[in-house]
């Protein structure tokens, strides 16, 4: 008997074929005696492809590109239900697809190569360890420690006291590296706490002073605002095309410069979402292809998301990432990641939510700069920047911190006229600001001198304008007695060895006498000294 057990054919693989042509030779070649697979469902479309893999029929699929609306969310959620298999495409398109993590095979592939393919596979997924046993794992501690004839006290009483907890502080950015290795450009998010700290502004200025070849992509799903705040035409979303082309592997760089939209000076938009509803249009499998792609363009790529608490969890009935899937890519994969707050009460101590929240999911490979923004004695005391380095020092470990001044007028300004801060106004205070944290990420960018020589040249032009009443007034007063010491001087004999000299009385008989005293019985109030 236990002979015969052992001997026992196993049961063969399903497998779930969806192609878009014929499947008849694929089908007999799959279902032959001895080849351990078994076709359990031809799927005519990508609905029936997803539900018979949620619903467990098999684990192994063949599907080709020109299936019924195929794309890399589809691929995701069949991986989310915990299927595999075969990826069929034209040699010409394995490249785009490479990234999907799925084999390929060309869709030239003879039946008998496919199913060598598949069995391939289906011995590699038997032997894979999420398929080892549960009674390889170690057993569990034994639950009866009084068995043993120990105490608990003294066993908590002879342990180690906890040492304290891990001081929160930013990471530096060492060149060269970042949260992943890219050989090309970095990425830089934007992120904070809930409400509205000014993460699109600041998003915006260091967007203008990283780097003359720098993309700003709009991935705000919840109140995407940098259209209106560059004062750009409100067409389409950008972002959502390029998330369209990426998923049909067909995004390159050809492809994102032409829905670009070009700031000047080499700077580039990326637009977002016109509503929150629609976030759903960009998928968290094909947003990483978008921002690959942006790194090769771009020098620096400046990325503004929703702020708040990142919600990327798993519909258990769809399989389908939460609206916060895109912003928990993001920040895993940043180079460097800006964590803004408001200056105020509630503003820093939403900012130290955030920061506590993130203990409990995977932290940013990257560097971290946090920054606060509007600073005001109005909100925070006559020392605003001590009280709020204080309670950042005191409540989360942060020593390192990038404090904005509240420049409303400034603020004001550039939005009326559709710059960002370090465009328009480098030499406010906010500006000067702004371009000091962007030195902090690149210390390369130049961007503090740059600030100071418009302040420099801002001075000069101040200067200019007041002088320049006082230098048209001149020629009424003082500038008659030069012009008649001027024609004294040529009026005098020109003799070698000789210089022609301007006496004071010469000087006194073209100047203009003074007014005469008032009469005794003026009015002597400044009133009437104006009327005399």
């Amino acid at each position: 008997m236990a002979d015969r057990h052992a001997t026992a054919p196993t049961a063969p693989h399903g497998v779930l074929l969806a192609l878009s042509g014929d499947d008849a030779e694929v089908l007999r070649a799959l279902d032959a005696p001895g080849s351990g697979l078994k076709v359990v469902r031809r799927c005519a479309d990508t609905s029936e492809l997803l539900s018979a893999a949620m619903a467990g029929l098999a684990v192994l699929v063949v599907v080709d590109t020109g299936f019924d609306e195929l794309d890399r969310t589809v691929l995701d959620r069949l991986g989310r239900a915990g299927a595999s298999g075969l990826l069929l495409a034209p040699i010409a398109e394995h490249e785009r697809w490479a990234g999907t993590g799925w084999p390929l095979e060309s869709t030239t592939a003879t039946p008998a190569d496919i199913c060598a393919r598949l069995q391939a596979i289906a011995r590699s997924l038997e032997e894979s360890p999420r398929d080892v046993p549960r009674a390889a794992a170690p057993p569990p501690p034994d639950p009866t420690p009084a068995a043993t004839g120990t105490d608990l006290w003294d066993d908590f009483e002879s342990a180690a006291p906890p040492g304290p907890p891990p001081s929160w502080a930013p990471q530096p950015l060492i060149p060269g590296t970042g949260g992943s290795e890219h050989a090309h450009g970095r990425l830089v998010v934007v992120w904070g706490s809930q409400g509205a700290p000014g993460r699109s502004t600041i998003a915006a200025s260091l967007a203008c002073g990283l780097a003359p070849d720098t993309i700003l992509v709009d991935a705000d799903t919840q109140a995407p605002c940098l259209t209106q705040l560059l004062g750009t035409p409100e067409d389409s979303s950008a972002l959502a095309t390029a998330a369209r082309l990426a998923s049909r592997g067909r995004l390159d760089a050809e492809a994102l410069g032409r829905i670009l939209f070009p700031l000047g000076d080499g700077r580039s938009l990326l637009t977002g979402l016109g509503r929150p509803g629609r976030w759903r249009e960009l998928p968290a499998a094909a947003m990483p292809e978008v921002w690959e792609q942006c790194r090769a363009s771009a020098a620096w790529t400046v990325v503004d998301v929703a702020g708040g608490h990142v919600d990327d969890a798993v519909d258990d009935f769809t399989l389908e990432p939460g609206p916060g899937a895109v912003t928990a890519n993001l920040l895993k994969e940043a180079d460097v990641v800006v964590i803004v707050g408001a200056g105020d009460p509630i503003g820093v101590r939403r900012l130290l939510q955030l920061i506590d929240d993130m203990e409990g999911q995977p932290r940013p490979a990257g560097r971290i700069e946090v920054v606060v923004n509007r600073v005001r004695a109005s909100a925070a005391g006559p020392s605003p920047q001590r009280a709020v380095r204080e309670a950042l020092a005191r409540f989360g470990g942060i020593e390192e911190v990038t404090l904005l001044p509240d420049d409303a007028p400034t603020a004001d300004r550039c939005l009326m006229e559709g710059r960002s801060v370090l465009e328009a106004a480098p030499a406010s205070p906010l500006g000067r600001a702004l371009a000091e944290l962007v030195d902090r990420i690149d210390p390369r960018s130049g961007a503090s001198a740059r600030a100071s020589r418009a302040g420099r040249g801002a001075r000069l032009r101040r200067v200019a304008t007041l002088l320049g009443p006082r230098r048209q007034e001149r020629p009424s007063g003082r500038g008659h007695a030069d012009r008649a010491a001027a024609e004294a001087g040529s009026a005098a004999p020109s003799t070698p060895g000789m210089t022609a000299t301007v006496t004071p009385a010469a000087v006194d008989a073209v100047t203009p006498a003074p007014p005469p005293p008032p009469e005794p019985g003026a009015d002597a109030s400044p009133r009437g000294r104006h009327r005399a």
